[in-house]
């Protein structure tokens, strides 16, 4: 970049050029000419970059929320892209978005969130930039960095299904359904209950008997449901939420979340770029597979930190191909077991009841809204690691975990087959 200013050009201009180029999104500009343009904004006006840099975030935020984003999914979405300072900043942009909007403008469920991340409150839309400037610790320059960092994290967001209404959105027209009463339904409390104690329990028999009871729920009470609703007539639609998934390992937790909505009758779209899904499915159905998801993928972590702490140092079993390779086969295993539980209780249920036809309509039009929401998708093969140990040992712990009420009568406890692990040397041939 030339280093002699335009004359024709006013210091406000300059400004707004130079952010504009610093904030482009990744690979659109040469990396050296984004650094020229930083070095340049941090010798201009402070004024006049801050009230700048503050305009065009609020008018990426405005995009942002247009474009389907919830405020804790961009908060989350710059932590793990980001650093401290800049997350600190995303905070108060939302603060300032959030100053010029009407209470009655936001939709409940949106306000809620604001609260939950404990969004600073802000008299006026302005002025952030700088009061944070002279706040933090480090100098203008380290300012100006954060500042560009965020808004290049902002303007590169895609566009999301839209889940809840944006600021400013008519809520009565082509909006979400409302997921709060997948909560309200008592048999699934109970479920959430029963898991909650299963979590939390160090008696792994005690853990197993509650795990097992509330599989046992979910799994004939979502049929149950679905037959009311088709006698009834209901026009019950399908509804989505999205779920974070959390590196290490997001493909092997992304895979077990499709097994599980699979099993619930639920479909799972992966946003692989912000390590997250999409669950499309009835509203009871959706509470099943998170409580299942969250259920299993403790269960997973726990036998995976067993194995490891059972190995001596510098063992297989601690290393990040077996953990990559365990938590991988643990999801192929609990999507087969899961399938032949499946058919098992609809067959028991199906006498008499023609549950077959409803339970296929529910497929369908939750295909529909998959097909409504996202158009063509692609099918892509999840990356896993190749370790034969950490294979078969996550194949065993999937064979371990508890999902249904039969696994209470095969005569030993979990207790006493977590006290008799298979060697890594049987697993392996070596």
């Amino acid at each position: 970049m030339d280093s002699h200013r335009d004359p024709s050009l006013t210091t406000r201009e300059l400004v707004e050029g130079l952010v504009s180029l610093a904030a482009a999104p990744p690979r659109t500009v040469d990396d050296e000419l984004r650094a020229d343009a930083v070095a340049h904004l941090c010798e201009l006006d402070p004024a006049t970059v801050s009230r700048e840099c503050e305009r065009y975030a609020l008018q990426l935020t405005k995009s942002v929320w247009s474009g389907g984003w919830q405020p804790i999914e961009l908060v989350r979405q710059v932590r793990r892209t980001t650093d401290a300072r800049t997350s600190q900043l995303a905070l108060l942009v939302i603060g300032a978005d959030h100053a010029r909007r009407r209470a009655a403008d936001l939709d409940a469920r949106w306000a809620h969130q604001l609260d939950d991340l404990a969004i600073p409150r802000m008299e006026s839309a302005g002025g952030w930039l700088a009061g944070w400037a002279e706040r933090e610790p480090a100098n203008w320059a380290d300012a100006v960095r954060s500042a560009v960092t965020l808004l290049r994290c902002l303007a590169s967001l895609t566009r999301l299904p839209f889940l809840i209404p944006p600021p400013g959105t008519n809520a009565g027209a082509d909006t979400p359904i409302d997921l709060s009463a997948r909560t309200s339904d008592p048999i699934l409390e109970r479920v959430r209950a029963l898991l909650a104690q299963a979590e939390s329990t160090t008696f792994e028999a005690e853990a197993e008997a509650f795990t097992a009871k509330a599989q046992e729920l979910m799994t004939r009470h979502a049929i149950d449901v679905a037959m009311v609703s088709a006698r009834a007539d209901r026009a019950e639609t399908p509804v989505s939420i999205r779920v974070p998934i959390d590196d290490p390992y997001f493909d092997a937790k992304a895979l077990l979340l499709h097994y599980v909505a699979q099993s619930s009758r639920c479909r799972s779209v992966i946003h692989d770029r912000y390590a997250m899904s999409t669950v499309i499915g009835y509203a009871g159905d959706i509470a099943a597979t998170e409580v299942l998801f969250t259920s299993l993928l403790v269960q997973a972590q726990a036998a995976m930190q067993a194995t490891a702490s059972a190995a001596p140092a510098g063992a297989r079993a601690r290393s990040r191909s077996f953990r990559s390779a365990f938590l991988t086969a643990y999801a192929h295993r609990i999507g087969a077991r899961l399938a032949e539980i499946n058919a098992g209780v609809i067959a028991d249920a199906d006498a008499g009841r023609s549950i077959l036809p409803v339970l296929a309509a529910r497929s369908a039009a939750v295909d529909t809204a998959v097909d409504e929401m996202f158009g063509e998708l692609s099918r892509s093969r999840a990356r896993r690691g190749y370790d034969p140990a950490g294979w078969a040992s996550g194949h065993l712990a999937a064979d371990r975990a508890q999902l249904t009420s039969g696994d209470l009568t095969r005569g030993d406890t979990a207790a006493e087959r977590a006290s008799n692990p298979v060697p890594l040397a049987e697993l392996t041939g070596d």
